[in-house]
C-alpha cells in the first residue's frame, strides 16, 4: 500500500464509478491510483477529472505497483473477466453489484480471489443507508415484535431513455433489467433485516421501455422461517425506494434509506426516528481497504453478494416457468 493510502483502480468510469470515485476522494485512507475503460473518451474524462493515471487494459491496470486494489464498475458480463484478472495480478477486488449476471460467474470470481488470497467485497451499500441500520437494531430490539411480512420498492424511470448503444437495453446483457439493477439492493438489504430467502415466485412484463427486457417487475419471497415479502422493481416510473417491516409489536417504515418511521400497536400515529446520515459508500470502500490490509472482513463478501443474485436468478426462473423457485434449485443448477 502506498504511503498516501490504499491505492484503488478504476475498471470503468461511467457515471456510477464517478460516484465511488467521488466517495474515494472524501477519504483520507483512500486514493485513486489509476483506471481503465475500453471506451476511450470515458477513460480521458475519468483521468482528467481525478487526476489519474489512464491505463490501456485491465492487464495494465492490475500490474500496477501503485493500484492495491480494483474497483469494477464495469457492465455486468465483465464483472468475471475483470475480477479474474485482478485476482491473477494479486489485486483485491471489490465489486459493485450485482456479483456477476449469473451464479456460475458469481462462484468463478469467488474462487479465483479465493485462490489468490485477496479480498473480495461486493458493493450493496443500500443496507448500510442509515434508516436501514437503525431499522435492523429496533428489529433486534424487539420493536416490531415477530416480523409478519416485508414489502420492498427500487423504481425509476432510467429505462425510458435506454438506446440499443448502451449494454442494459439487451436482454441476455442485463438478465431481469431493472430487478438486476435496482431491485437486487433490497434483494440483499431483505435478507440482512430478515434472513435468508428461501422461495421466489416473479412476474415480468415488457410495458414502457425500448430495451429487449422486461421493464416490470413483481416478485413475491418466502424466508427461511416462513416471513412471505414482495419485492417489486421497474425501470419506467418516477423514483421510488422504500422498505417496510410489518410485525406483531409495530411496523417501520423507511423511505429513502433515511426518512424512518415507527408504529407501534399502541398507537394509531406513525412516529419519526432520528436518523443520524452516514456516507454509504465512503464507508465499504474504507472497510474493503482495511480487510485488504487484514484488519477484518468485508460485511458483504462474495457470499452474500451470491445470496442477492440467487434471488433475482430465481425469479427469471419463476418468470420464466410460471411456478415458484427454490434458491436451493437455482443456486445446485446454475453451474
Amino acid at each position: 500500500m502506498g504511503s498516501s493510502g490504499f491505492g484503488l483502480g478504476f475498471i470503468g468510469c461511467g457515471g456510477y464509478s464517478r460516484q465511488l470515485a467521488q466517495a474515494a476522494m472524501r477519504s483520507e485512507e483512500l486514493r485513486i491510483a489509476a483506471c481503465y475503460d475500453p471506451v476511450p473518451e470515458a477513460a480521458e474524462r475519468f483521468s482528467a477529472d481525478f487526476s489519474t493515471v489512464r491505463c490501456g487494459s485491465v492487464e495494465e491496470l492490475a500490474a500496477m505497483n501503485a493500484v492495491d486494489g480494483v474497483v469494477i464498475v464495469s457492465p455486468n458480463n465483465a464483472h468475471r473477466p475483470n475480477a479474474e484478472a485482478a485476482a491473477a495480478a494479486g489485486k483485491h477486488v471489490f465489486v459493485d453489484k450485482p456479483i456477476a449476471n449469473t451464479i456460475a460467474d458469481a462462484r468463478a470470481i469467488i474462487a479465483a480471489c479465493r485462490a489468490a488470497g485477496v479480498t473480495l467485497a461486493v458493493g450493496h451499500n443500500g443496507r448500510r443507508m442509515p434508516g436501514h441500520r437503525k431499522m435492523k437494531r429496533m428489529i433486534e430490539e424487539g420493536a416490531v415484535g415477530r416480523p409478519v411480512t416485508v414489502e420492498a420498492n427500487f423504481s425509476h424511470s432510467g429505462g425510458l431513455g435506454l438506446t440499443p448503444a448502451q449494454w442494459r437495453f439487451y436482454r441476455d446483457e442485463c438478465p431481469g433489467l431493472p430487478l438486476m439493477q435496482l431491485g437486487i439492493h433490497f434483494a440483499d438489504t431483505a435478507q440482512y433485516l430478515l434472513g435468508d430467502v428461501e422461495e421466489v415466485c416473479s412476474f415480468m412484463s415488457r410495458i414502457a421501455t425500448p430495451a429487449e427486457g422486461e421493464d416490470a417487475t413483481v416478485s413475491i419471497l418466502r424466508f427461511v422461517g416462513g416471513v412471505p415479502g414482495y419485492l417489486g422493481s421497474n425501470y419506467a416510473s418516477p423514483s421510488v425506494y422504500y422498505i417496510n417491516i410489518y410485525g406483531t409489536e409495530g411496523n417501520l417504515y423507511c423511505e429513502g434509506g433515511a426518512q424512518l418511521q415507527y408504529r407501534p400497536k399502541t398507537s394509531h400515529e406513525r412516529q419519526d426516528v432520528p436518523i443520524e446520515p452516514v456516507d454509504t459508500q465512503r464507508e465499504e470502500l474504507e472497510e474493503f481497504a482495511r480487510a485488504a490490509r487484514g484488519e477484518g472482513a468485508p460485511e458483504v463478501d462474495g457470499e452474500a453478494g451470491l445470496k442477492a443474485l440467487a434471488v433475482v436468478r430465481a425469479a427469471l426462473a419463476s418468470h420464466e416457468r410460471r411456478q415458484a423457485v427454490r434458491i436451493a434449485e437455482v443456486l445446485e443448477k446454475e453451474l
